[in-house]
């Protein structure tokens, strides 16, 4: 089968849609099918260590980015009639799009126009995060935006994807058009696999790079460095394990356009010693951090699923986070650590039993490890796979009628 993959977010933009589109395209890929990637171009200033390098079949068309934030590019509307002339030529079985924005919304019609199966990911809860970009705009005006923008994406859609329950029952309220399927992004073990399992702890390449982690209690959190995150209550949070634990420190690895606001933060609150900006870490990399770490710690509240979750749980690292939106789901309860309200007293009180209690350590790690065996890449991908194959037999089908239809018609049948 060849398949599509349209994406208004990807390499070397650091975010959930990326992992996700290129988590499915490589599996799709072992499982035999041909998957094309089209995508905005970047500046050269973000092509640091860029995964996309390895990326077959990628296509990048011009792109600007936003007033507010030049790391998200909208691509160019000049760039259609390329779109289309590329489409034309690659006559692909399925179209998927994973964002909603220009590039999503050139090639949905094209996939209209010409009746080629269409498919789109609901990755974002925009209507969730739009006052944290828009905070001058109205609210209630602004989300009613959304909600529109939500409808006339999805509705263009012969199926949509959802990655969680909760997103689901969200959209259901929506009132679309097109049925829904929830498939969540799996984790592939092999991103993960070390060959001598103590070897992270003791001589980790991590404490090349910051040696002052060496010997301390590592609190990680990895992501997107931006205002959705709430990365300061993990401020918060540290500053209270400290005054029980003051051999912890807090790791951040990522960028975003919240990193120098962060970094102030941290200075005023007294901070400086205990907390690293680690930075754009490279995808092969990351797997060294999350096992140095002690407790991965997560507290965004709009997550659509929440995989840096899951990615610390097959390293073993048990996990605090605030169980909202696709992080509930991800953890389904205390799964691999504990999944709390948004309350500092709560959460600091987790990571602290985590850091203090060897036996329960010890059992959430071994929990963390158990529960991630749900949520393979290889099971969604196979889960994708039939509903892009249910979407083109429909398609064939329908084809089929209109040409007995037109035979008919012409009196030829």
């Amino acid at each position: 089968m060849k398949i599509v993959f349209a994406t208004d977010q990807y390499w070397p933009s650091i975010s959930g849609v990326s992992v996700s589109v290129d988590a499915f395209r490589t599996e799709l890929i072992r499982l035999g099918h041909q998957v094309i990637v089209l995508a905005p171009e970047y500046p050269e200033s973000f092509a640091t260590d860029d995964p996309s390098t390895q990326t077959q079949h990628l296509f990048r068309f011009a792109s600007m980015g936003l007033l507010f934030n030049d790391e998200n590019r909208l691509v160019r509307f000049s760039e259609r009639e390329k779109i289309d002339m590329l489409l034309l030529e690659l006559k692909p079985d399925v179209i998927h799009v994973h964002t909603e924005f220009s590039l999503g919304r050139m090639v949905s019609q094209y996939a209209r126009k010409h009746h080629v199966p269409l498919v789109m990911t609901a990755h974002t809860n925009w209507e969730e995060l739009v006052d944290l970009y828009l905070p001058w705009f109205p609210k209630f005006l602004s989300r009613l935006y959304c909600r529109y923008h939500i409808r006339r994406s999805y509705n263009l859609a012969n199926a949509l994807v959802v990655p969680t329950t909760l997103m689901d029952h969200y959209l259901s309220r929506l009132s679309l058009r097109c049925p829904s399927t929830i498939i969540p992004t799996g984790i592939d073990p092999i991103d993960f696999e070390v060959t001598e399992p103590l070897a992270p702890k003791t001589h980790s390449m991590v404490y090349q790079r910051f040696p002052q982690l060496k010997g301390k209690r590592v609190l990680f959190f990895v992501g997107r460095l931006g205002r959705e995150k709430n990365i300061p209550f993990l401020f918060q949070v540290l500053a209270s394990v400290l005054q029980t634990e003051p051999n912890t420190m807090l790791l951040l690895a990522g960028d975003g356009p919240a990193r120098k606001e962060l970094e102030q933060e941290v200075t005023e609150r007294g901070l400086a010693a205990n907390v690293v900006f680690a930075g754009f870490v490279a995808r092969k990399d990351l797997r060294e951090y999350y096992f140095l770490a002690d407790v991965f710690v997560f507290a965004s509240k709009v997550e659509s699923q929440g995989l840096v979750a899951l990615e610390a749980m097959i390293c073993g690292t048990p996990v605090v986070a605030i169980g909202k939106m696709g992080t509930r789901e991800i953890m389904g309860g205390d799964n691999g650590g504990y999944m709390v309200d948004d309350d500092l007293a709560e959460f600091s009180s987790c990571v602290t039993l985590l850091l203090q209690d060897k036996q329960v350590y010890a059992e959430k790690c071994r929990e963390a490890l158990r529960h991630v065996e749900k949520w393979t890449m290889q099971a969604q991908a196979i889960k994708m796979l039939d509903l892009y194959e249910t979407l083109v037999t429909a398609a064939d089908s329908a084809e089929e009628q209109d040409e007995l239809h037109d035979a008919a018609a012409t009196g030829l049948y």
